[in-house]
């Protein structure tokens, strides 16, 4: 870790612009698993991560930083996903210039640490390699919940209670859940099919 001083920032690379002219898919490519490693070993592990402080959901950032630079991937997603319903997603969409990577303590000087590129990303492999499996409570309880509206807090909100137990039944107008991150958001920051991805899973888990 600490290795800000040696290594700069680097952001993941843009698809070829006449590539992109031709259809609507994400702007930018993933980065390569010696990248992801080399971008979060720049984390400076502060004693108060200021990431973490203005991060919404306060994420363990620096903590899933240090096990990706480490090659533990999956422990890196473990973490992320312990505070986080939709890291794929949020990693695409959240607007880190702002919160996390606004408030990185390296940012004055040497550039913050790419933090959203690389939770799209460990989540993306998680998602790849079979990590990720539906949910399974530890106890079926008999009480069921009614959620009105397939948006992201009616869909975490089904993930956390499904977790402790509930049947769950998610009501929405429109033919496929999601809400904003479906209807609001174009493809070329948010492809539809990373959002299906994540509410089959759900489904698959009750």
């Amino acid at each position: 870790m600490l290795k800000f001083t040696t290594i700069a920032q680097k952001l993941p690379k843009k698809r070829n612009s006449k590539v992109r002219s031709k259809d609507w898919h994400e702007v930018y490519e993933g980065f390569k698993i010696t990248e992801l490693k080399s971008q979060s070993s720049r984390c400076s592990q502060c004693g108060v991560p200021f990431c973490q402080v203005h991060c919404p959901l306060h994420n363990n950032i620096p903590d899933w930083l240090m096990l990706m630079a480490s090659g533990r991937v999956e422990e890196a997603y473990e973490i992320a996903s312990s505070t986080n319903n939709f890291p794929e997603i949020c990693g695409r969409i959240c607007p880190q210039d702002r919160l996390c990577e606004g408030n990185c303590v390296i940012e004055k000087g040497f550039e913050s640490v790419t933090i959203g590129a690389i939770e799209r990303q460990i989540t993306d492999i998680a998602l790849e390699k079979g990590w990720v499996k539906p949910i399974k409570p530890q106890k079926e309880l008999p009480g069921s919940i009614g959620i009105i509206g397939a948006g992201p807090a009616g869909l975490a909100a089904a993930e956390q209670l499904r977790k402790n137990g509930y049947k769950i039944t998610v009501y929405d107008r429109y033919d496929r859940a999601g809400g904003l991150l479906i209807y609001g958001i174009p493809n070329f920051k948010l492809e539809k099919h990373v959002v299906e991805r994540r509410t089959k899973l759900l489904k698959d888990g009750g």
